[in-house]
């Protein structure tokens, strides 16, 4: 695996956890806060490596959410697998012209342990810093290590809560929360994005002839065809059921209606282990972000009212309502 390579398998890693741009969290507040006691220092973070930014999930002594990755440590620290120690990088040729060191916080130490996940990405550190130099002993470096893992173990479970087991899809609740961060982001910003849910079609026909556990089968191998067709930083939820939910990041609505009919087309060529015969079709519901959605349940819903248009004109198709703001155009269209 090449560099470029391994760095998407890395982010990938990362966004699995769909932790970044998240409100504070106890688990992991707990953790810096007592990073900060054990090691006497100003300064103690949970950083997230995106691929061009550092990203804060828990602070302790500051109050900066967000910096460019490439002047940070933590950069460093991520592409080795043990614990980073800089002891003066006033007087370490390697770090002392960084504007972190020359400037705020005016860094002389450092020790950083990277979060490493269980198939081996580090996806960010655990570090405290100092604004005098400091020469930490095995043990600091051990106790920083095992703190850093402890933080990981929280990830995971963190996961677990929000992924759904049968499919590995995000649960109702983590897809909701990635709505609502993306229409604070459309308010701020008016960034394009789309919901599209959909629907198995004849589901239960399936089961009645197969058995429940080939349903079951069905509804993991259409989770896993749409998130191979998928971009990543797109996200897929199980919204109940044989119910889900697709959010395109960024996808204006021209987009969003092309990338929905591959979706589609990918369903229905489908095949399934054990019954190479069964077929499964879906209808899909397309709803562009828009202001008249006064929360993400509203949004969810309209695209759940367009499913439900598709199944009563025949199935096996998409539907999307054109928000009145885009191009002027409040109609809509229908693919089959």
């Amino acid at each position: 695996m090449g560099k470029s390579d391994e760095e998407e398998a890395r982010l990938a890693a990362l966004q699995r956890y769909e932790i970044l741009d998240t409100g504070p969290e106890s688990e992991f507040d707990l953790i810096t806060d007592l990073l900060r006691s054990i090691y006497a220092v100003p300064l103690a973070v949970m950083s997230l490596i995106d691929g061009d930014r550092l990203w804060v999930k828990s602070v302790q002594g500051g109050k900066c959410r967000e910096v460019p990755r490439s002047d940070t440590f933590c950069d460093v620290t991520i592409r080795g697998k043990k614990v980073l120690q800089i002891i003066d990088a006033d007087s370490d040729p390697r770090y002392r012209d960084n504007p972190y060191v020359r400037g705020e916080p005016g860094m002389r130490s450092y020790l950083g342990a990277p979060l490493t996940t269980p198939d081996g990405y580090n996806i960010g550190t655990l570090c405290v810093i100092d604004t005098i130099p400091r020469d930490y002993t095995s043990v600091d470096r051990e106790v920083l290590a095992n703190l850093a893992k402890l933080a990981v173990i929280h990830l995971e479970l963190r996961l677990q809560a929000t992924e759904d087991q049968q499919t590995s899809a995000s649960t109702r609740r983590a897809f909701l929360s990635v709505l609502r961060r993306a229409m604070e982001r459309m308010r701020r910003a008016s960034q394009n994005s789309t919901l599209v849910t959909f629907d198995l079609d004849h589901l239960r026909g399936i089961n009645e002839t197969y058995g429940h556990a080939f349903g079951d089968v069905v509804l993991a191998t259409v989770a896993r065809t749409i998130r191979n067709t998928i971009r990543r930083g797109d996200h897929l939820g199980r919204l109940g059921g044989e119910e889900f939910g697709i959010f395109l990041e960024g996808a204006a609505p021209d987009v969003a209606f092309r990338v929905t009919e591959r979706l589609r087309q990918a369903i229905e060529d489908t095949r399934f282990p054990g019954h190479p015969e069964a077929r499964v079709t879906a209808s899909f519901g397309i709803s562009p972000c828009s202001l008249h959605h006064a929360t993400a349940e509203a949004w969810v819903a309209a695209a759940d009212e367009l499913v439900r248009s598709a199944k009563s004109a025949g199935r096996n198709r998409s539907e999307m309502i054109l928000d009145p703001g885009w191009d002027g155009a409040a109609n809509a269209l229908r693919l089959h």
